[in-house]
C-alpha cells in the first residue's frame, strides 16, 4: 500500500506477514505526483515490486509462495552490526 502526503511518501508490503515499509521524506516541495513517481523510481531500484496495484518488499516477491518469503531478511543487516 503507498500513501502519498504533502511531505512523505510511504510504502507498506502488501504481504500479509510482513512488517517492511520504505519511507520517503519531501525536503522541496513538488506535486503530490512527481513525489510519488520519484518514490516509486526509488522502490524499484531497490528490489521493490508493483503487482497490479501492490508493492511488495525485496524479501516478498510476487513470484514465491508466501512460506518462501524472507520477512526477516530485510532487518538482518542491521541485526547483524557490531555493539557500539
Amino acid at each position: 500500500m503507498r500513501s502519498t502526503r504533502e511531505a512523505t511518501t510511504q510504502t507498506i508490503c502488501d504481504c500479509d506477514d510482513c512488517l517492511a515499509y520504505k519511507l520517503t521524506v519531501h525536503i522541496q516541495r513538488t506535486a503530490t505526483t512527481q513525489q510519488a513517481a520519484k518514490h516509486h523510481e526509488e522502490a524499484a531500484v531497490e528490489g521493490w515490486t508493483d503487482l497490479e496495484g501492490r508493492d511488495y518488499c525485496p524479501g516478498c516477491p510476487p513470484t514465491v509462495p508466501v512460506d518462501g518469503h524472507d520477512h526477516e531478511g530485510l532487518w538482518a543487516v542491521v541485526d547483524d552490526l557490531p555493539a557500539a
